[in-house]
């Protein structure tokens, strides 16, 4: 993403021209990869910045973030990552306050939920861009100081980089969004469609555990079919596959491959297996627990302080 930065990094990458070189068909297929922000710190954000990924969604959708703390967390990216990963905002909605602190921050693309008529998908559309570009978005008067932060390629302005650097994405998880598909992807001024697998499983009826239900991958070949037909990249989450359930994987140009939270659980899952079977190696297969011996999964204990007392010498 280096190669698409702004002159300043208050300022949007150019995230629209990076999607779009991912569908360029003179080019070999080509990926963005990117993380789904749960923990809205900055520790986590300075630290995910640097891990190479191309963007980092920050769900502001499902996460309790105020405004304050998305702008620390947009710039803690931009700059953390001098460029080389952007962020990307999910809002509530196109109504949300987040959105405006979102894009004056820097915010490279936005990410708009639960999207299912042409008409919410010109209004997402519109929320990010300004009048000069057929939008409604507001001039802040103090996100850029003139003439240092506001830099803009001659013949150019601020305002002409963000209409045309930040990317409209709009999630497709209903029935009714995937009827309407084609005239959504049509909408001048989108960039890309976002599968939402777990709420397009439950609009459908399709139990979790049935990640090929037939209904599934027909909705899936009907997002594709539309993304080829209107030259519109595909986004999902790609972390929750097996390896027999993604061979539709390869026609998703943005990937959500990791997302903190599920990664903490798992690595702290991962961390207590091992050091349970490093106690076991030690301790000749027996697993010491609270004053308790663990007869390495024979169902039976062996107290350690005494037949007669109770665990860490309580009676």
């Amino acid at each position: 993403m280096e190669a698409y930065r702004a002159a300043s990094l208050f300022q949007p990458s150019n995230l629209v021209k990076a999607i779009e070189r991912t569908m360029d068909p003179s080019l070999e297929p080509s990926y963005l990869y990117g993380s789904i922000m749960a923990f809205p710190h900055t520790m986590v954000a300075r630290t995910i910045a640097v891990m190479g990924m191309d963007f980092v969604m920050i769900d502001a959708l499902h996460t309790a973030l105020d405004a304050e703390n998305l702008v620390r967390i947009i710039h803690t990216i931009n700059f953390c990552s001098e460029g080389k990963t952007v962020a990307v905002v999910r809002v509530p909605s196109a109504h949300s306050d987040l959105l405006t602190h979102a894009l004056d921050a820097g915010a490279a693309g936005i990410v708009f939920p639960h999207i299912d008529t042409p008409a919410q998908a010109a209004e997402a559309v519109s929320k990010c861009r300004y009048a000069s570009s057929g939008g409604d978005r507001s001039l802040s008067p103090c996100a850029l100081v003139a003439g240092i932060t506001d830099l803009a390629p001659p013949g150019s302005s601020h305002t002409k980089v963000a209409d045309a650097h930040i990317a409209v994405i709009c999630q497709i998880e209903s029935p009714l969004a995937l009827t309407n598909a084609p005239l959504i992807a049509s909408t001048p001024g989108l960039t890309a469609l976002m599968l939402g697998p777990g709420d397009m499983r439950l609009s459908l009826g399709i139990p979790p555990n049935e990640p090929n239900h037939p209904t599934f991958l027909s909705a899936i070949d009907t997002l594709v079919a539309v993304s080829q037909a209107h030259r519109k990249a595909l986004m999902t989450v790609s972390f929750k596959l097996g390896a027999g359930d993604g061979g539709w994987i390869r026609d998703f140009r943005l990937l959500l491959v990791t997302a903190d939270f599920v990664d903490l659980v798992e690595g702290h899952r991962r961390g207590l297996e091992r050091g349970r079977g490093v106690v076991e190696g030690v301790n000749g297969g027996k697993e010491r627990l609270n004053g308790v011996v663990k007869n390495g999964g024979e169902g039976k204990d062996e107290r350690v302080n005494g037949a007669g007392q109770e665990m860490n010498g309580l009676h």
